[in-house]
């Protein structure tokens, strides 16, 4: 049932673990489980233990650590999915429905995980043209949150590449100084004192759009005012030609 719920925020999230990773972790977890039901006799400390700390540790191991926001998101999804679960069971149990066949019951528990990913999934941030994308750059990579916005017309001038504006904190983990050649392009449309915004080619960046993933090679990407991005629930602008915000067959953009 753990394995479910983390699948089930997987892929509503769009995190893209392995399934292998979460099945062994949930196990680990499941087991732990089995463990406190045997040897403590609180209902209040079990309780507590379980949903606090199990489950948090769950979500850590699963999902690793990608910042404050991306976690507790990742907690209270996974917390939803096993909410979900153990409502449908409740219903089962109450309504004597499949008593007897216990693997009947976990079925339908998991088909309501699986209806509720795939409704969930089409209401999420996608209505508001927010996507999950990954930017790489040699053996470096990093997942984050990319908004498109249909405003970010900024091309470089020398190359005619498009721009994607990263976030000043962003660029800060995943750039280095010695390793990243860094070229600077007119840019006064946030009011840059100096007019002047740095750019980094990385290797490819992809933006996932439900089923499809637009990989795009060779990505220019600007590094922009922290200020830029505070409050927002996003680490990129995406440049308003790079994709087009609707869903459709996986492809690369050249």
């Amino acid at each position: 049932m753990d394995y479910m719920a983390i699948l089930g925020c997987n892929c509503l999230l769009k995190r893209r673990i392995h399934p292998g990773r979460l099945f062994a972790v949930s196990l680990m977890f499941s087991l732990i489980h089995l463990f406190l039901v045997c040897f403590i006799n609180n209902r209040i400390l079990y309780f507590l233990i379980a949903h606090f700390v199990l489950n948090t540790g769950m979500v850590f191991f699963c999902f690793g650590w990608e910042g404050k926001c991306s976690y507790l998101e990742n907690w209270v999804v996974t917390y939803f999915m096993c909410v979900i679960q153990g409502g449908a069971l409740e219903w089962l149990l109450e309504q004597h429905i499949f008593s007897q066949n216990e693997i009947l019951q976990m079925l339908v528990a998991a088909a309501v995980v699986v209806t509720a990913v795939i409704c969930f999934g089409e209401r999420r941030v996608y209505g508001n043209h927010i996507y999950p994308a990954e930017l790489k750059k040699g053996e470096r990579h990093i997942r984050l949150r990319a908004y498109w916005d249909s405003g970010n017309q900024l091309t470089d001038p020398y190359t005619g590449q498009e721009i994607s504006i990263l976030s000043g904190s962003v660029a800060e983990k995943f750039f280095t100084k010695e390793k990243d050649l860094v070229r600077f392009v007119p840019y006064r449309s946030l009011g840059e004192k100096d007019g002047l915004i740095a750019v980094t080619n990385v290797d490819e960046m992809t933006v996932f759009q439900g089923k499809r993933a637009v990989k795009i090679p060779h990505a220019a990407i600007g590094t922009a005012d922290k200020m830029l991005f505070d409050g927002k629930e996003y680490e990129m602008l995406l440049n308003a030609s790079s994709i087009m915000p609707q869903g459709g067959k996986t492809e690369n953009k050249n």
